[in-house]
């Protein structure tokens, strides 16, 4: 079965067993809702066109063959799972039409949601509007670290970060067999805790973290694990 692209348009997979989804004592919507329907899940890349640093986790809503609370007359409406169960989009006669009212609305919310954030970073946080490093991949599996490059895209991209330390943290040393390297544009810089220097290597040490060396103003090389770097200038 192939994934349906639902930023080109196509409809969700239904299923009527929410056990695919996560672990619940609840598996049928009847058993959930009271009301016969299907599951269904939006992954967190719809809709498409937001900043890549703006994510979101998949989420599974309910279509459910219900009632109108007005007319009597059943029709489809699509529910959150979760939380408070809230009707989502405009519920009509078609299961369809209710289901892409549905995406539309949350669409709606998401792109809402991106502006917020991006805002917020700027005029409240005073933060640069997306956050400055950035993790890809190149073909050959390597992790590429753009420290506020002017790279304008990145291949693979694996996520954002406002640190280095963090990146390393939630990122590389999560795969310690990964090779990785500073994108040739960052910053070469680096400052420590125990003083700053020009990089001279990057590798990853004998228990697989990312680290660097750099030298001192003295000539004297130290290495250090990449989340304890304070900088990169």
């Amino acid at each position: 079965m192939t994934t349906p692209d639902l930023n080109a348009g196509d409809l969700p997979h239904l299923t009527g067993d929410l056990s695919r989804h996560r672990s619940t004592t609840h598996r049928t919507t009847r058993e959930l809702f009271g009301y016969n329907g299907q599951f269904f899940t939006v992954p967190g890349t719809f809709p498409g066109g937001l900043p890549d640093h703006i994510e979101f986790n998949p989420i599974v809503y309910a279509v459910l063959y219900v009632p109108n609370p007005v007319t009597g007359e059943d029709e489809y409406t699509v529910r959150d799972v979760d939380g408070h169960r809230r009707t989502l989009g405009t519920p009509a006669p078609d299961r369809d039409t209710a289901i892409r009212s549905a995406l539309a609305a949350l669409a709606d919310d998401r792109r809402a949601h991106a502006q917020r954030v991006e805002h917020n970073r700027v005029h409240t946080l005073g933060l640069a509007p997306v956050p400055p490093i950035r993790i890809g991949h190149t073909e050959t599996g390597t992790c590429v670290v753009h420290v506020r490059c002017s790279c304008p895209q990145v291949e693979g991209l694996a996520g954002h970060f406002e640190h280095v330390a963090m990146a390393a943290a939630d990122w590389l040393d999560e795969a310690p067999t990964t090779p990785w390297e500073f994108c040739p544009t960052s910053p070469t810089r680096v400052t420590a805790p125990s003083g700053n220097g020009p990089l001279t290597a990057t590798f990853r040490n004998g228990e697989g973290a990312a680290v660097v060396e750099f030298q001192h103003p003295d000539g004297q090389l130290e290495t250090i694990a990449l989340t304890q770097v304070n900088d990169l200038v």
